[in-house]
């Protein structure tokens, strides 16, 4: 009964440390937050068409990288209005902000000059992934205001504050080395292509006669390094790290709620990922590798 007693206590503590909703509208939204757990079944199902998952027969389509600033982009400048526009009543509204303008931030950055691109993504994908985060941020900021300010003057909150921007910074850290280790794993393949393409450029009264040629295959290589040898998918583990910094600084039960999400979301995801690795690769894909969560799943 003591341990039953203890638990109960431990509980306690923890949900007085979450704000709850705090009127009825942030409670509906955090209704239709609960449908996003189920998120899982569908992405290891359907994943959502873009990255490796990008339907090739698809309409309106555009270049990858556009894809993905549409992606991010609404969200980061979302994320920079509300830290531009941060209330001071609590003491996190700029604070939690400015944690989303760094994290799509770098995600924009990322695009620009870190990532190879190769190939088109669906316009309609990418524009609704885009309006779903650029939502997720003004959700979080819209309800970040309403925190009591008591809430944050207890000693536990500290803890809170302080592990939390740890964990984002770790998050943040990880999810961009291993997204370097993903890019560098493109540069020599494309090299070779490039020079093999200009070598083997036909005369042009040979071009004329000649059928139209069908568009080289993509080359994909083993991920090796880091967390790699570890998991399929280590950059979704350290973004999931950096979300739940975020929402043990923002301590409101919406922004929990958006990690609980991202969580079903990406996990889902990186098993869709595993399986057409093992598709790819057969034999060769190493079995010991987890999904996302590394010795766990």
């Amino acid at each position: 009964r003591s341990r039953t007693k203890a638990s109960l206590a431990s509980a306690q503590q923890v949900t007085h440390m979450i704000a709850p909703p705090a009127d009825a509208f942030a409670l509906t939204i955090a209704a239709l937050q609960c449908m996003n757990l189920l998120a899982f079944a569908n992405e290891k199902k359907s994943p959502t068409p873009y990255s490796k998952f990008a339907h090739d027969d698809a309409k309106a389509k555009i270049p990858s990288r556009w894809g993905m600033l549409l992606i991010y982009g609404p969200a980061f400048a979302a994320a920079l209005y509300c830290a531009a526009t941060a209330p001071q009543l609590n003491g996190r509204e700029l604070l939690v902000a400015s944690l989303l303008a760094l994290h799509f931030g770098k995600r924009v950055a990322e695009v620009l000059g870190l990532h190879k691109y190769s190939g088109s993504v669906q316009a309609a994908a990418s524009g609704f992934i885009g309006f779903f985060y650029a939502l997720v941020v003004l959700l979080i900021c819209s309800q970040q205001h309403k925190v009591p300010a008591s809430l944050y003057a207890q000693r536990p909150s500290s803890t809170s504050l302080a592990l939390g921007l740890i964990l984002f910074a770790l998050g943040e850290a990880g999810n961009l080395y291993h997204h370097a280790l993903l890019a560098r794993l493109r540069n020599p393949r494309e090299q070779v292509h490039t020079a093999a393409a200009v070598s083997a450029t036909p005369s042009t009264a040979d071009a004329l006669a000649a059928p139209p040629a069908a568009p080289p295959a993509r080359q994909y290589t083993l991920p090796r390094g880091g967390m790699f040898e570890l998991v399929t998918m280590p950059h979704y583990f350290f973004e999931l790290v950096a979300w739940l910094g975020i929402a043990l600084v923002a301590q409101q039960a919406n922004a929990l709620l958006v990690f609980a999400g991202m969580v079903s979301y990406l996990s889902g995801r990186a098993v869709a990922t595993t399986q057409w690795y093992m598709g790819k690769f057969g034999k060769s894909w190493p079995a010991s590798r987890r999904h996302i969560v590394p010795f766990l799943f």
